[in-house]
């Protein structure tokens, strides 16, 4: 495999870890939520002639915490006719205050595990500095700037700032999701989607859809990039339980499209 499509690969997972990461918002609807991916565009020297995959979410209220699990199975397509199979497993736990913050990450391609990821975040205080600690693949300790935050309290504050009416957030953000996970996220909101009465069919009838939503763009930018232009870019539709649908990744010389296929509550616990 070429280094290139190496790239393209960590760069597709890291992006669909942010996607469903960021199925969490302030009314925090426990779910399992299941996605179709598929390849939306491509430019001509891309590389990339075909992409197909699944992607299986699942967000469970821990009382004191958030545990999510994401399971993707992906087959990408290339020019010169191989095909790369990636089977990739993250799980991670996020306290509700967010300041604490464990993941785990195994990715297998074409059966052989090429990454293995394993560790803990803390944060001196909400708004302020930290540090995750690696134990998987090699010790390593990567310092958190003051201001980064964990994936679920980044997606209640951006949700929160769509239902006051703003239209920009940028935070640093770490999830875990890669040796060099900590990312500048700048977000933009449109304009805010009323909620739809009377749909029949598909997923548009699920009530957990029957919610207002914000079309949201947000693009990633690795730390100390010297040329300014994101990794990545997700665009997505928001409803304000925190689902997301309508998902389009773009990683500039293709695009990815994320379908929702399947949505269900999970129950409460009783805390």
């Amino acid at each position: 495999m070429s280094n290139r499509s190496a790239f393209t690969i960590s760069a597709l997972l890291a992006a669909i870890v942010f996607c469903p990461a960021s199925l969490l918002a302030a009314d925090l609807v426990p779910h399992v939520a299941e996605y179709a991916l598929s390849l939306k565009t491509a430019k001509q020297g891309s590389g990339v002639v075909g992409l197909k995959g699944t992607m299986k979410f699942s967000f469970t209220d821990t009382c004191d915490g958030w545990a999510i699990e994401n399971k993707t199975v992906m087959s990408m397509m290339q020019a010169e006719g191989d095909e790369i199979q990636t089977r990739w497993s993250f799980v991670t736990w996020e306290a509700k205050d967010g300041r604490n913050y464990r993941f785990r990450v195994l990715s297998l391609r074409d059966g052989e595990k090429v990454e293995e990821i394993e560790g803990r975040a803390l944060l001196e205080a909400n708004g302020g500095s930290g540090q995750a600690v690696l134990t998987r693949p090699e010790s390593q300790t990567i310092r958190l700037p003051k201001g980064t935050m964990f994936p679920a309290a980044h997606t209640k504050l951006m949700l929160s700032e769509a239902a006051s009416g703003r239209t920009s957030l940028q935070r640093t953000v770490f999830d875990g999701s890669s040796l060099d996970s900590l990312q500048e996220v700048s977000v933009q909101i449109g304009k805010l989607k009323p909620a739809s009465k009377g749909a029949v069919g598909g997923m548009a009838a699920n009530p957990l859809l029957a919610r207002p939503s914000w079309p949201s763009h947000l693009a990633f930018f690795k730390i100390g990039a010297k040329d300014g232009l994101p990794a990545y870019e997700i665009s997505l539709r928001y409803f304000d339980n925190g689902i997301a649908d309508e998902v389009t990744e773009d990683y500039g010389n293709f695009t990815v499209r994320s379908e929702l296929t399947k949505l269900e509550p999970l129950p409460r616990p009783d805390c």
